[in-house]
């Protein structure tokens, strides 16, 4: 790594992928997480917001790429407003919600038989846990809840209180739960991820390069879902990358071909793409 650099590993894959989508550009697909990517980590969810210099160069990907999509474990709606782009694709909720280019919003018919069980689990913890004075966040998704613990005191203490009241009871009435930074998920057992849902985008057009952009272990389920697909053709370039901190967990670290140092250094990635396309 260069001192001072944005880029910590895989400078040269990064390039090499900026020469491919420079080739094909409306044969490019730019796979983007939002909290923790292309929008700083925040004390708490209401607090994040997408920076002007990142939406601006975002929007200016948008007509110059075969497909940009916004893959969120937010609702999607949320995630919408965070980066309302025309011309842009969102999936919602790790995959339980989806929207194609101009197109309406899909919830998985699936999910919604857990939508009781999620809810009684976020009443349970609002009841259960003082979470003003363990300084919790309860951020009710429909289909998910979120229960955020960046702001502990004592965070290893606040999460044995988790564990012990939110994570343990959801288990119990049949939930999956998923940990993240300083986090964890309550959803519906299903065997959507954003993996999932970034791989029926991919399928969906007749894309030869893909390049996601993460930074939690959700993410690691789309990165390894868009290896996978340029696996199946050999014409197919794909690019994984990792927005890093001293909180990144290791496997997300592992699972990436390119690692920059937080929303700054996925900004340099995506502008360098953005030079390549024309799109600056």
């Amino acid at each position: 790594m260069q001192a001072g650099s944005l880029i910590v590993s895989g400078a040269d894959a990064l390039e090499a992928f900026a020469r491919a989508a420079a080739e094909r550009p409306q044969a490019t697909a730019l796979l983007c997480d939002i909290d923790g990517t292309v929008s700083p980590i925040a004390p708490t969810p209401a607090e994040a917001r997408v920076p002007a210099a990142f939406r601006d160069l975002l929007a200016a990907l948008v007509p110059r790429l075969g497909l940009v999509a916004f893959v969120t474990g937010r609702a999607l709606e949320d995630g919408r407003r965070m980066i309302p782009l025309d011309g842009a694709a969102y999936v919602g909720t790790h995959g339980l919600e989806t929207m194609a280019v101009d197109g309406p919003l899909v919830v998985e018919p699936l999910a919604e038989r857990y939508v009781a069980a999620v809810h009684e689990t976020a009443q349970a913890a609002a009841r259960d846990l003082d979470c003003e004075a363990l300084g919790v966040v309860l951020e009710d998704k429909r289909t998910v809840l979120a229960v955020h613990y960046r702001l502990a005191e004592d965070p290893a203490a606040t999460r044995r209180r988790i564990l012990e009241h939110v994570v343990a009871p959801a288990r119990r009435r049949g939930l999956a739960v998923a940990t993240g930074h300083f986090a964890f998920e309550v959803r519906p057992p299903l065997p959507f991820t954003k993996g999932t849902a970034v791989r029926r985008l991919l399928d969906a057009g007749g894309h030869l390069a893909a390049m996601s952009c993460g930074d939690d272990l959700t993410d690691v389920a789309m990165f390894t879902a868009v290896r996978d697909w340029g696996e199946r053709d050999a014409r197919r370039r794909t690019l994984a990358l990792a927005a890093v901190t001293g909180e990144t967990p290791r496997p997300v670290v592992e699972a990436a071909d390119v690692t920059v140092r937080a929303t700054p250094g996925v900004y340099r990635a995506l502008r360098r793409l953005a030079e390549a396309v024309g799109a600056v």
